[in-house]
C-alpha cells in the first residue's frame, strides 16, 4: 500500500468516526454536508460538488435536496408533490441508481446533453466526473442518495472511489437517522400542530395530564355542511372542504396563530398569549377571521367551487387546555375545556344572528372600541347568559 493510499484510508476512518460522533448531532444538515465535504477535500480527494436527496413523509413536499460547491456553503431545495417534481426525478441519475442499486457514473464533458437532466449544468460548470450513489434506508425508503463531482481533468481515481466506499455506510447511517427524526416531526406537526407536536416529543404523553395556555381562540364553522355532504359526491365535498381550509389556515398561520384541530367542517385555532399580550393576540385573531372571510368571498366569486362557501367564525379569549385522553396505549392529544366549548357554541349563533363573525365579551374587551354589542344570549350546554359582540 502506498503512502497516499494509507493516508486516504486513515482519513476515511477519521471521517467515519466524525460522522458517527460529532456529525450526528449537527442540527442543520446543510452545515453537516458542508463540513463533511470540507473534510473530504482536506483528505486529498478532488471534490468540487456534492448533493444529497432524501425522501420525506411531508404533507407538502415529497423530498428535500441539499447541494454544496467548493468554497461555498450548502443550499437547500424542497421538492413539492406534482408532475414536475416527478419528471425531474425520473430524468435524474438518482432514479437509475435507486432502481438498479448501482452507482451511476457520468463523464459530463463526454455525455450527450439529454443523457440526464443534470448533465447540461455539470457540463457548463466544467465538471469532469460525477457519481450518484443510492442510499437505501432500512425502513424500505429507497429514493435517497448522495452525489460527488470533480473538475479534476482525469476525474476521480480508483483510490477516490475506494475512499467513497469506505465512508458511505456511515453517511447512510447518519442520513437515515436524521431523516427519521425529520419525518417523525413532520408527521406529528401535520396531524396535531406545531405546539402539540413539540410537547409530545418532549415527553408529554401521560394520560390525564392537562396543560393550560391563555389564548385567543378562533373557531370557524362551514355552515350548511350537513346538507352539502348529502347533496355532493364524496370527491366534491372533499374538494370543497380543502378549498375552505385553504381560505382559513393560511390567514391564521400568517398572523402567528396555530390550527389545533380540524373537527369535521370546523377549524379550531389559537393565538397563544406571551407576556400578557392579550390585546395583541386578540387583534391578530380578529384580523385572521376578517381576512379568512375575504378569501372565502373571493373563492366564491372566482373559484369554480362545487357549491358556495358560507362560514361563521367565533372568537373567544380564554384557555386552550391540552389533555391526553384515551385508553391504554391509544391516546389522543386533544384540546378540551370550557373555553373551547364556548367558542364552539358561539358558532351556532352566526347564522341565527346573520353575523359572519361573533365575539365573546372576554374577547371583545381586548379589541375595543371596534365592536358592536349584540345582546345577551344563551349558549347550548353552557351555563348562564353570555354577551356577544360583532366587529363594528
Amino acid at each position: 500500500m502506498t503512502k497516499s493510499n494509507a493516508r486516504l484510508n486513515r482519513k476515511a476512518g477519521e471521517i467515519r468516526d466524525w460522522l458517527l460522533d460529532q456529525g450526528m448531532f449537527i442540527g442543520d444538515l446543510g452545515v453537516a454536508l458542508t463540513q463533511l465535504c470540507e473534510r473530504i477535500v482536506e483528505a486529498g480527494v478532488p471534490l468540487a460538488r456534492s448533493a444529497t436527496a432524501v425522501q420525506l413523509l411531508n404533507a407538502a413536499n415529497q423530498g428535500i435536496g441539499r447541494e454544496w460547491h467548493l468554497g461555498g456553503t450548502s443550499i437547500e431545495r424542497l421538492y413539492p408533490y406534482g408532475p414536475e417534481t416527478e419528471q425531474t426525478y425520473e430524468r435524474s441519475p438518482y432514479a437509475e441508481a435507486n432502481r438498479t442499486g448501482e452507482w451511476v457514473e457520468i463523464r459530463p464533458l463526454e455525455s450527450p446533453l439529454n443523457a440526464y437532466g443534470v448533465v447540461p449544468g455539470l457540463k457548463a460548470g466544467g465538471y469532469t466526473h460525477y457519481v450518484c450513489i443510492p442510499l437505501a434506508f432500512s425502513n424500505g425508503r429507497r429514493r435517497n442518495g448522495i452525489t460527488f463531482a470533480t473538475k479534476n481533468p482525469s476525474g476521480f481515481s480508483a483510490n477516490d472511489f475506494a475512499f467513497f466506499r469506505a465512508i458511505i455506510p456511515a453517511i447512510r447511517c447518519v442520513m437515515e437517522i436524521r431523516a427519521g427524526d425529520r419525518i417523525l416531526k413532520d408527521i406529528l406537526h401535520t396531524y396535531v400542530g406545531g405546539d402539540p407536536h413539540h410537547r409530545i416529543l418532549a415527553g408529554d404523553i401521560h394520560r390525564g395530564k392537562v396543560t393550560r395556555i391563555k389564548s385567543a381562540l378562533l373557531f370557524s364553522d362551514l355552515r350548511g355542511y350537513t346538507n352539502l355532504s348529502m347533496d355532493l359526491a364524496e370527491e366534491d365535498i372533499t374538494d370543497l372542504l380543502n378549498r375552505y381550509f385553504d381560505c382559513v389556515v393560511p390567514e391564521v398561520e400568517s398572523r402567528g396563530g396555530e390550527v389545533l384541530k380540524f373537527i369535521g367542517d370546523g377549524v379550531l385555532a389559537m393565538f397563544q398569549e406571551h407576556d400578557g399580550n392579550a390585546t395583541e393576540v386578540c387583534t391578530q385573531a380578529l384580523a385572521a377571521a376578517t381576512s379568512s372571510l375575504a378569501r372565502i368571498a373571493r373563492a366564491n366569486t372566482f373559484g369554480s367551487l362545487p357549491a358556495p362557501l358560507i362560514a361563521g367564525i367565533a372568537l373567544h379569549y380564554g384557555e386552550a387546555a391540552y389533555g391526553n385522553v384515551g385508553s391504554g396505549e391509544r391516546l389522543d392529544f386533544t384540546v378540551i375545556g370550557r373555553d373551547v366549548n364556548i367558542a364552539n357554541r358561539i358558532t351556532r349563533l352566526n347564522g341565527r344572528l346573520h353575523r359572519p363573525i361573533l365575539m365573546s365579551a372576554a374577547f371583545a374587551a381586548h379589541v375595543e372600541p371596534d365592536t358592536q354589542f349584540l345582546g345577551v344570549f344563551e349558549l347550548k350546554g353552557v351555563p348562564g347568559e353570555h354577551g356577544l359582540y360583532a366587529p363594528a
